[in-house]
């Protein structure tokens, strides 16, 4: 009899509570998928040193896992308590036909847990197989190359996936049913209302609740964009905590007045009210609102930060990608603080692997006591002396390589020759005292205005000294073609006759001889092989100077890890953010389910009053429209605030603006998942509202 009870139970449960039952195994799936990166066809095609680096950021995303389920076990037991109340009159009846409370506990604790077993194992499965497309998204955000994809099965991932929710799902059913042990027959039978009290019944209480709320709000919107407007982007600003602190309370002080502010609404609002179902509407959703304003404002939280973590996840993962590309257009760059370092080993290297003698480039760069402000007019130079956070580029000293170096470089990248050619085209400036400017392109403010201020010094014939040769400037233009970080970043890049930087060399005393370095840079034509990188790095390992240093950078590591900092911030954001969008939308969804099956008897009423499927659709429609925007209004409020100050200090400070276009597809994903909970929602409301169903 009592397996028969509870395969009954166990059934109505899973049509009634579909919703939940749904989110469960997603949770599972999600999990898994994400667990399964480790064995992914793209991440075991990574390079040695990226792998290295993939290791920790897999093991971070293991541990947000396991504290995600922490949260998905917080939802699980929530929501088995609004089951349970919802059911505690059944219950109390099964007491009063003489079943015992300890039989009662075990019939629930075998409900519970044959409902988690159930999406457990679905959950796993449905993650296996949303694991084979997931691997062609890993190999998308780390650019992989994957010689060969097959069926994907991570033995870990399940097997951490079943210790860790299976846990979690016993854990829940046993702390339920412990609760339903303790619970007293009177208590059971009373249960179902306890949800229907009202806690704010006061209105100038909650008039005063409102104006804090309003207030704490507005000054913590008024920090955000304080600190957006604040040079030197700074997250340990103790105005960032505040404003988040004063954010948090001011939306449950918000919510904790909305339901008495609403009273106020409906007296002044009698005559729309009349018309229709209005009435009925407005007071379903202000009693359901004021009865989970606790639970509508941590929903609209978690929706804030999942809107703001995705779009900022997405955002700076692009803007750093697109930023670093740039900078780094050749194949491999060495530099060495070794003068007579001896590339001719690493330029064998180079050609057994390929790399031709025609498409390398060996030269020595100086580092000068010309500083930035010297390639400046007067008051240029003095302004950006002036300017104590914006003006560091007038203090950077320039480096100089000379004419035959720059030239080899452009040829090797294939940008025009720009060097003046007076002399037979040999690229000697005429009179052997000109120079040329090559300077950082960014939006970044400071490095745009240096630029600008280099442009007029240059056009106006701007002299420099350096090693006693007054040099002027060889074209009127500065060049802003990229050459890597390592030679052209904040200050400028000095291109000067051979002669003026042997001179430099020359001049130079035994302990200043640190401020010269040579560097070698090869671009490989196509696809390096892999085993070059590694080869020039055991070279570079056997030949490191005695009294200095020397390193090798390849555009294919460097490109690596900057896919994998943007695979990090990707997954994280969107793991978290799914997650969260899945368990406010579950809260939400729930909770109107349940009070649809508590509430069965109005609509039935409304349904003998006359009201037709057509008016009755269009109602719960409504209803429950009203409910699930509620806390996404004050969601949007919140994002559309941090997300506009965090996109104005990116903005200012790296010219990041990636933000913007990232919360587009964030609200895009969002709305997608949270409309189909909503449709799931109005369609089980539907059902559960219809006559024969309340009967």
């Amino acid at each position: 009899m009592y397996f028969r009870l509870a395969w009954r139970n166990l059934r109505r449960s899973l049509r009634d509570y579909a919703i939940y039952f749904m989110t469960l195994v997603f949770a599972v799936a999600i999990f898994y998928v994400f667990n399964s990166v480790p064995d992914q066809p793209a991440f075991l095609s990574l390079s040695e040193s990226q792998r290295r680096m993939a290791r920790g950021a897999v093991a971070a995303l293991e541990w947000m896992t396991t504290i995600m389920t922490g949260v998905v076990a917080l939802l699980v037991l929530y929501a088995n308590r609004v089951i349970v109340r919802k059911r505690s009159r059944e219950l109390g009846t099964y007491m009063l036909l003489g079943m015992e409370q300890g039989r009662l506990a075990l019939l629930l604790l075998a409900e519970v847990a044959a409902i988690g077993a159930a999406a457990l194992g679905v959950g796993l499965a449905l993650g296996v197989a949303l694991s084979q497309g997931f691997g062609l998204i890993v190999e998308q955000v780390l650019h992989a190359q994957v010689a060969e994809r097959g069926v994907v099965y991570s033995a870990g991932a399940a097997l951490r996936t079943l210790i860790l929710y299976g846990a979690m799902f016993l854990a829940v059913a046993l702390w339920q049913a412990a609760a339903v042990y303790r619970q007293r027959l009177i208590e059971l039978i009373n249960g179902v209302r306890k949800n229907e009290e009202i806690r704010l019944r006061s209105r100038p209480l909650a008039i005063t609740a409102g104006l804090l709320g309003a207030g704490t709000l507005g000054t913590a919107y008024w920090l955000a964009d304080r600190v957006s407007r604040t040079t030197g982007l700074d997250p340990t600003d103790p105005r960032v905590s505040l404003g988040i602190v004063l954010g948090v309370v001011g939306t449950y002080l918000l919510f904790a007045a909305l339901a008495g502010l609403l009273t106020g609404v409906r007296r002044a609002a009698s005559g729309w009210l009349a018309r229709g179902f209005n009435l009925f509407l407005y007071r379903q959703v202000t009693s359901k609102i004021n009865t989970h304003a606790a639970m509508l404002a941590t929903i609209s939280l978690m929706l804030t930060f999942t809107i703001c973590a995705m779009s900022t996840g997405l955002g700076i993962g692009a803007a750093i990608r697109q930023g670093v590309e740039g900078e780094v257009p050749f194949s491999y760059m060495v530099v060495s603080t070794e003068l007579d370092q001896d590339y001719s080993g690493l330029r064998a290297i180079l050609a057994e692997h390929g790399v031709a003698d025609g498409q390398v480039a060996e030269f020595v760069a100086a580092y000068t006591e010309v500083q930035g402000a010297d390639l400046m007019l007067p008051d240029d130079a003095e302004r950006f002396r002036a300017d104590e956070e914006g003006g560091y580029p007038a203090f950077v000293h320039a480096r100089a390589i000379p004419y035959s170096a720059y030239r080899a470089l452009r040829a090797l990248k294939g940008y025009p020759d720009v060097l003046p050619t007076g002399d037979g085209g040999t690229g000697a400036p005429p009179a052997g005292d000109g120079y040329l400017v090559h300077a950082f392109s960014s939006g970044h403010p400071a490095a745009a205005t240096s630029l600008d201020a280099w442009e007029r010094a240059v056009a106006a014939g701007q002299p420099v000294e350096l090693a006693g040769v007054t040099l002027r400037p060889a074209a009127p233009q500065v060049f802003t073609e990229p050459l890597g970080a390592q030679l052209v970043f904040a200050g400028p890049l000095l291109v000067v006759p051979d002669a003026v930087l042997e001179a430099l060399l020359d001049a130079a005393p035994e302990d200043d001889l640190h401020l010269f370095e040579r560097h070698l840079v090869a671009e490989a034509p196509g696809v390096a092989p892999p085993d070059l990188e590694e080869a020039a790095r055991i070279w570079v390992r056997q030949h490191w100077p005695e009294d200095g240093w020397i390193s090798f950078a390849s555009r294919a590591e460097t490109m690596g890890s900057v896919y994998m900092i943007e695979g990090i911030l990707v997954f994280f954001s969107f793991y978290v953010g799914i997650m969260f969008i899945l368990i406010s939308a579950t809260l939400l969804a729930l909770q109107q389910v349940t009070d649809a099956l508590e509430h069965r008897q109005r609509f039935t009423v409304l349904h003998k009053l006359g009201v037709d499927d057509a008016m009755m659709r269009g109602l719960i429609i409504r209803q429950v429209g009203l409910w699930f925007l509620t806390p996404v209004a004050v969601a949007l409020l919140h994002s559309g605030v941090a997300l506009t100050a965090l996109n104005r200090a990116l903005l200012r400070e790296a010219m990041y603006d990636t933000v913007g276009p990232a919360a587009l597809l964030t609200l895009a994903i969002f709305g997608v998942v949270y409309g189909a909970y909503y449709l799931l929602s109005v369609r089980t409301s539907r059902a559960l509202y219809r006559p024969q169903e309340a009967a």
